[in-house]
């Protein structure tokens, strides 16, 4: 088995010096920059930007990691590009560049930023038990390479993301949630995640994860809390990247949801043992003590019982997003992103609402909502085997 270098390093802010020394040994820890960057090439930076947050809310990567990547890619006699397609673009791409910082980056690195809508898309066959065909933008095949710099968050839906998980935006705009439709349960959309991550491997040449800041909880949004996890991380196998971040996180990767189709289908190393790690003491990095988001127990369950669950279990058995009309401000951002059409509104002066019955437990509407306004609730079985769980 080929060994594979994970390679971290403690940052506890982002002060740019300190971040791009600490980028900059991660890259060489793989080997000669040019060697794996190569001159003359266009290399898309693929950021983590979710929706119109700031840098210091820790749901976007930060501005100065994305930096120190641009100009080792610069350093290498390459050309970089930055891209990404949010999940909320209701007040357009530009305030959501705007916000996360990255129009300015953009415009103080000199540095085209690319909205994967905009790019065009195009259909490809996958072996998925319920999707046949996606579409993905043109932008990962209109580059030479690709560098991914992921947020390291907590996630209500698959639980973690991270690497992989960061991959979901080359899926453009609003088909996100038809495919979330598509593939409703954690083991269904793993699936899907190690299918996308398969179309962009061979042009993956490494994988910077900014957890300096990220989140804990019910992430990957605002209902997720702020933590101060003190890490950069990278490696050119995101899979055992992924596998590395979750050990740190106390969760075992032969049991982790996200990475057992990844492993099967042999994209990635997910064996510790396999692993070459430079960096700090990886002792030291430990956070077990992490909140996990509180849908974490469905992950456990088999793929057929949890198909059941959010389907057909009804009044018994629900973990479920709920609006909360003192916080919501009609925006209907999370009505146009259910994939299930589960909420509505039937009256102008009124709230929106969800109809339970209908929704498959995706949580867009809750990682998408930028005011707070959707908690997650559960039924009172549901309800214990979550306080067992976090026993």
């Amino acid at each position: 088995m080929v060994k594979t270098i994970v390679s971290a390093y403690h940052c506890n802010n982002y002060d740019r010096n300190n971040v791009y020394n600490i980028v900059e040994k991660i890259v060489k820890s793989f080997g000669n920059i040019n060697d794996i960057i190569k001159p003359n090439s266009k290399v898309l930076i693929k950021l983590n930007l979710l929706s119109a947050y700031t840098p210091d809310q820790a749901i976007t990567t930060h501005p100065e990691v994305v930096r120190a990547v641009i100009n080792i890619i610069k350093k290498a006699g390459a050309v970089p590009v930055m891209g990404d397609s949010p999940g909320n673009l209701m007040h357009g791409i530009e305030n959501i560049w705007k916000k996360t910082g990255m129009l300015q980056l953009s415009k103080e690195e000199n540095v085209e930023l690319v909205n994967f809508e905009a790019c065009g898309c195009v259909e490809v066959s996958i072996q998925h038990p319920t999707i046949k065909q996606i579409y993905v933008t043109k932008a990962i095949m209109d580059y030479d390479a690709i560098i991914n710099i992921p947020k390291l968050k907590t996630h209500t839906f698959m639980g973690f993301t991270c690497g992989v998980k960061n991959f979901y935006g080359i899926i453009p705009g609003e088909r996100k949630a038809e495919y979330h439709k598509l593939a409703p349960t954690p083991k269904d959309f793993s699936c899907l995640l190690s299918e996308i991550y398969r179309m962009v491997k061979e042009k993956l040449l490494f994988t910077i994860v900014d957890g300096v800041w990220g989140l804990e909880g019910n992430g990957p949004s605002l209902s997720g809390q702020k933590r101060n996890y003190s890490i950069i991380a990278g490696s050119q196998d995101t899979v055992m990247l992924d596998a590395f971040i979750l050990d740190k996180l106390g969760i075992k990767s032969r049991n982790n949801i996200l990475l057992k189709p990844l492993r099967e289908k042999k994209l990635g190393n997910t064996d510790l043992q396999n692993m070459i790690y430079v960096g700090d003491s990886a002792t030291e990095f430990n956070f077990t003590k992490t909140k996990l988001p509180i849908t974490k127990f469905l992950n456990l369950l088999p793929s057929s019982l949890a198909r059941f669950v959010t389907k057909y279990a009804g009044r018994l058995f629900w973990v479920k997003p709920y609006i909360m009309e003192d916080k919501c401000v009609g925006c209907l951002q999370c009505m146009k992103s259910c994939p299930a059409k589960a909420i509505v509104k039937y009256d102008d002066d009124k709230k929106p609402i969800i109809n339970k019955d209908k929704c498959i437990g995706c949580f867009c509407c809750h990682e998408l909502c930028l005011q707070k306004a959707i908690e997650i609730r559960e039924s009172f079985i549901a309800g214990f085997f979550i306080k067992n769980e976090k026993k």
